[in-house]
């Protein structure tokens, strides 16, 4: 912009900087207005999976680093080589093999640094028939969710926001609001209407699931083009009273705005949109900005909703699927696919936390006694429906597992379904079971963003089995992006750059949130596996209490001003409840006490 210099962006910012005056005002349009106008960027995150050429002279502090420690390698990983030195020296042998579930996407249980740990449902035979009688077939090594009985497999899945917008589209998405009076669009005007009956369901979907879905913002663009068609008109009569014939400029605009006038915030959005023509297309006349924006407008949004809808709005469940995502009674559905597109992500999990060590194969898997079970609720685009998380978490602990990984949180969670993840989270805690969930790399304060699952969220009381994990890098530093919270997080661990089995008997390096919990739960299997009476609760404790500790610590990172993304610093205990980075070595030590 600088470089253009040009008249009417000049006078375009003199507006802009008159209704930025308004903060309280601004603050409420961003909230309800510009997702409609604009819709939000969401982002995602997910491992990031970078190929990697290695030797066998490289260090393996520049390899599988998360094996390592401070004092002896020179990066802040789990010091699980110490770990298992002092289990060696107390002469402490395996007694378990623990069951991992990693609830996420598909897996290659045939990889050659992996199938050693593949976790094998005893009760169940490859014959095409239900011999366990859990209604699931030849649920050998796990379970995929979102697959057909012909085999098919969902390759992508459809956003909560998008899978509320349809539940509550027709209740509410054609409602318009000047922050006081409720109008909807009637034969092409916009008429006055009595407000909607659940206000509550009604500001859930307006602050919840409108800035989610990039349905529900163009939907809403629909609406708001007739607004602005009617206020366009009613600005280009005013102007033309008040200057009859003279060529109108930005100046003459200008006048529209009267800050003592009674408000009417949906001129003044309209007003906002106009100024922001005036540098859109690059003049000061008001004709060129009238004949640009002054008609057309719901047909323009009508288009992109229908764009959106074809890009946005199907994700193919019922076709392949066949069951009821909103019953959560219907559980006989899914198949046993577990070798799917997105399977890198959970191979690469897999290794991390249980390949074999010292065998010259890739990297050494922090628990190599554990078995990992496999069970596939996303594919690794859009997110997961919450039904088949609650009953893959129901899966994994009737099943033996005793550690749960999870996808990341979310911070859409419907309250129908928010309870069978609640009651699932209750039952794996009741059985003494661990479940990890990652954060998002969204630079959020979980302390005042609330994201799911977390351990507050029952009614009942705090969930003592569940752990919310941040990612740390080699040099001890939290990853910039990550979300945080001094009292959400329970602590960060590696996970960036860390080397890993592949596909198809491969090793690279990925990094991402999903990463730091098989740090996480590489650790935990750890403890299972030499310890296997600790409690999911009681392996939390130790985790928190035995970290290598980063308190008092000053560290740079990406938070959120206003919605925009910015930096601080921060003592590291103000990220996470520990202070710290997961310690495999000193949670051994913990649990030594423990166990006594």
């Amino acid at each position: 912009t600088g470089r253009t210099g040009t008249r009417s962006y000049l006078k375009a910012q003199k507006l802009k900087e008159i209704i930025l005056t308004q903060e309280k005002y601004i603050r409420d349009m961003k909230k309800l207005i510009l997702p409609i106008v604009c819709g939000l960027f969401c982002a995602s995150t997910s491992a990031q999976l970078v190929k990697q050429q290695t030797s066998d002279t490289q260090e393996q502090s520049k390899l599988d680093w998360y094996n390592c420690s401070f004092d002896k390698d020179g990066v802040y990983g789990a010091e699980v080589n110490k770990a298992y030195d002092l289990l060696k020296a107390h002469k402490k042998k395996a007694k378990a093999n623990p069951i991992v579930a990693i609830i996420g996407t598909g897996m290659d249980v045939e990889h050659e640094d992996v199938k050693h740990a593949i976790w094998v449902n005893k009760k169940e035979k490859n014959n095409g028939k239900d011999d366990d009688k859990n209604g699931l077939v030849d649920d050998i090594n796990g379970w995929n969710f979102i697959g057909g009985k012909d085999g098919q497999v969902m390759e992508s899945l459809l956003r909560e926001g998008e899978r509320e917008f349809y539940r509550l589209k027709d209740q509410y998405g054609g409602y318009i609001t000047d922050g006081t009076k409720f109008f909807k669009i009637i034969n092409g005007k916009r008429q006055e209407v009595h407000a909607p009956a659940n206000m509550k369901e009604y500001e859930y979907y307006r602050n919840k699931v409108l800035p989610q879905s990039r349905l529900a913002s163009t939907y809403g663009g629909i609406q708001l083009g007739y607004v602005l068609n009617e206020y366009f008109d009613k600005f280009d009569r005013d102007l033309k009273q008040r200057f009859p014939g003279k060529e109108l400029t930005v100046e003459d605009f200008q006048t529209c705005y009267d800050p003592k006038a009674k408000r009417d915030t949906l001129s003044e959005v309209t007003f906002m949109i106009a100024a922001y023509a005036f540098s859109i297309y690059k003049t000061d006349k008001w004709e060129k900005v009238y004949q640009m924006m002054g008609s057309g407008n719901e047909k323009r949004s009508q288009d992109s909703y229908n764009d959106a809808v074809k890009k946005y709005g199907f994700d193919n469940r019922k076709e392949i699927v066949g069951d009821d995502p909103n019953d959560i009674t219907d559980t006989h559905y899914g198949n046993n696919v577990l070798l799917t597109s997105d399977a890198a992500t959970g191979i690469m999990k897999a290794g991390v936390i249980a390949a074999k060590r010292d065998n010259g194969l890739g990297g050494n898997g922090i628990a190599d006694h554990a078995k990992i079970m496999t069970l596939r609720v996303h594919p690794g685009v859009g997110e997961t429906y919450l039904k088949d998380m609650a009953l893959a978490i129901r899966y994994a602990v009737d099943h033996g597992a005793c550690i749960i990984n999870l996808p990341e949180q979310n911070s859409l969670y419907p309250s129908t379904q928010r309870e069978w993840v609640e009651d699932a989270l209750k039952y794996a805690e009741k059985k003494g079971v661990l479940v990890i969930v990652p954060v998002w790399d969204l630079s959020e304060d979980l302390d005042k963003e609330e994201y799911f699952p977390h351990r507050k969220m029952c009614k009942e009381g705090e969930l003592t089995n569940l752990m919310v994990v941040a990612s740390s890098d080699e040099k001890g530093n939290p990853v910039m992006n990550t979300n945080y919270g001094a009292n959400s997080v329970d602590l960060y661990a590696p996970g960036t750059n860390l080397y890993s089995t592949y596909m198809g008997d491969t090793y690279q390096k990925g990094s991402g949130e999903t990463m730091s919990t098989a740090t996480v739960a590489g650790v935990a299997a750890l403890l299972k596996t030499y310890f296997p009476k600790l409690t999911g609760s009681q392996i939390r404790d130790i985790l928190i209490k035995s970290v290598t500790s980063r308190k008092g610590v000053e560290v740079e990172k990406g938070i959120r001003v206003d919605g925009n993304p910015s930096q601080d610093l921060f003592l590291f205990d103000d990220l996470c409840i520990s202070g710290g980075i997961v310690n495999a070595y000193q949670a051994v030590k913990e649990a030594m006490k423990v166990s006594k």
